[in-house]
């Protein structure tokens, strides 16, 4: 499956958006570390994933260890997290 990092109308000024839906573990964990890496400072990532582990371990510990803010929601299965780089 093929990674979709752009921006998104569905999130105006909310920055881009990673989708990485249909990945199994680790994947979505490194796309998204790989793209925060790249986020210049201030602006927000919005990951789309599918993955539970994904969204309730791996990015939220990535955050808590890189001082980024997160959102997240769920809608069935799939998880929508905000992270912004400070």
């Amino acid at each position: 499956m093929a990674q979709t990092l752009a921006k998104t109308e569905a999130s105006p000024g909310r920055g881009d958006v990673l989708d990485t839906r249909g990945l199994l573990c680790p994947y979505p964990y490194i796309r998204a570390r790989q793209a925060l890496e790249a986020l210049p400072a201030g602006a927000s990532l919005v990951i789309l994933t599918d993955s539970e582990p994904t969204a309730t371990s791996s990015i939220p510990v990535l955050c808590e260890q890189q001082g980024y803010a997160l959102a997240c929601d769920r809608a069935g299965e799939e998880w929508r997290l905000i992270v912004t780089k400070p």
